[in-house]
């Protein structure tokens, strides 16, 4: 197959990543066995592996005007594998995660959470219920299921709650308890408020900007400190459990993530048993550079 690494390559992974031409910013990934060249905007690096950027087989040209306003284009040199399938290791388990190219640009695949995977494997305990708020293709629902927790998926998308559904039955773990929710993560928080339903742990991952399935509009920079603080108040003072709270967004560095959760769970005399932590979201090309793409807080009960 054009694009694919044979041998010992590491398989998903950035392969390089650094500025083009033109200037530009830009990734190369391997996902399952194929080369993938899109944009990174932030990096001002130069590449390391000039040579392996025409073999890329997908490439995705952005649009113009703000991501509101234009969505770009993928170009393929040869038709991708049909299901096109990266697997990710999560605790011993073999992920199967859809490679799923999106007019903004993203492909389903999210390789700097990996880590936080792996921690909320081992931070959930069995029986534990777990909300997963914008869990879009449903790594880390699948996480705390295979941990024994009973999870609450909930995405705005009906697409991305399909495809969180097709990785489960690919990755053998559709028989595990996950609840599949189409809804607006505030709307489906409100509602469980009401109702007195409370949660062991949390998952965010909320994007820039967005809206749900009835047009409902979220702005990370608008609402994302007052979900944070409704979502504090469903979490269960007798069960603790992890939460977590992972960013992409520009402004929204570890402290601040660390910040609004902290001042959440204490405005919601939901006391941080465990220590609240925050750091990066790190990823090492296949040269060995570190690539940062975004930051994360969470609570450790077991800390």
């Amino acid at each position: 197959m054009i694009g694919s690494v044979p041998g010992t390559a590491r398989d998903p992974a950035v392969v390089d990543f650094g500025i083009d031409e033109r200037g530009h910013g830009r990734r190369l990934e391997r996902l399952g066995g194929v080369l993938v060249d899109r944009p990174l905007p932030q990096s001002t690096d130069r590449r390391r592996q000039p040579s392996l950027w025409h073999k890329a087989v997908a490439t995705y040209t952005a649009g113009t005007g703000t991501p509101a306003e234009s969505r770009g284009a993928w170009h393929f040199a040869s038709p991708p594998p049909d299901p096109w399938q990266a697997i990710v290791p999560i605790a011993g388990h073999a992920v199967v995660l859809e490679v799923h190219p999106a007019p903004s640009g993203q492909v389903g695949v999210f390789l700097e959470q990996v880590a936080q995977w792996e921690w909320l494997h081992r931070a959930t305990r069995l029986g534990m219920p777990i909300l997963s708020l914008f869990a879009h293709s449903g790594a880390a629902s699948l996480a705390a299921a295979t941990a024994g927790a009973e999870v609450v998926h909930v995405d705005a998308s009906r697409q991305a709650i399909a495809l969180a559904r097709r990785n489960a039955g690919a990755s053998g773990l559709d028989h595990l308890p996950i609840s599949w929710v189409c809804e607006d993560a505030a709307t489906y928080v409100a509602r469980c408020g009401k109702r007195g339903r409370r949660f062991a742990g949390v998952v965010l991952d909320p994007p820039s900007w967005g809206h749900g399935p009835r047009g409902q509009p979220f702005s990370i920079d608008r609402h994302l400190e007052g979900l944070v603080a409704d979502v504090a108040r469903l979490l269960d003072p007798a069960a603790v459990g992890p939460v977590l709270l992972t960013c992409h967004s520009p402004g929204w560095h570890p402290a601040r993530l660390r910040d609004t959760l902290a001042e959440s769970l204490a405005a919601a005399d939901r006391p941080p048993d465990g220590r609240i932590e925050c750091g990066t979201l790190d990823l090492v090309d296949d040269t060995g550079r570190p690539l940062t793409l975004g930051g994360f807080s969470r609570r450790d009960p077991a800390s």
